[in-house]
């Protein structure tokens, strides 16, 4: 049987609410706007599991939701990161990353492109930024920048 190890632990940083700034790059799917935005982490299934549930509200009032489950394959030990939100594209298949020098990475691929996450946590801030490479491009691009303060641990 699986057991809760060091990947599994190491999602324990994200475990909080957060709130904070997010700059965005234009999309096919939105404009580049600025948002403010909450992320709530929870242990869940005997800390074989962190969820996620998030709220990211633009500039024009509109907003974004995401329901987020992380956890870690037992036969690689790569993290996993499922992502539901409110624009209605299901995870085809995970992201996939891990841990490196403090950041969690994940590459998240789709019939629309690519995405690398970084998402660090540091005490009470956490950053989470994101490089896309859409459709036939080349090269990745920033698309997200972000800054949470964390307001509460769980």
């Amino acid at each position: 049987m699986p057991v809760v190890g060091a990947a599994h632990e190491a999602l324990a940083a994200l475990v909080g609410d957060w709130s904070g700034t997010e700059e965005l790059a234009a999309a096919p799917w939105a404009p580049a706007a600025t948002a403010t935005a909450t992320c709530s982490y929870r242990r869940a299934l005997d800390g074989f599991a962190v969820l996620e549930d998030y709220v990211q509200t633009r500039e024009d009032g509109s907003r974004m939701l995401g329901h987020h489950v992380f956890t870690v394959d037992p036969s690689t030990g790569d993290t996993l990161w499922f992502g539901f939100d409110s624009y209605g594209f299901p995870p085809a298949s995970p992201a996939r990353g891990d841990w490196r020098d403090g950041t969690l990475r994940l590459e998240k691929q789709t019939e629309r492109g690519v995405a690398i996450h970084r998402i660090t946590p540091e005490g009470d801030v956490l950053t989470h930024e994101i490089d896309v490479r859409l459709g036939s491009d080349d090269d990745f691009r920033p698309f997200l920048r972000a800054r949470y303060l964390r307001s509460a641990r769980d």
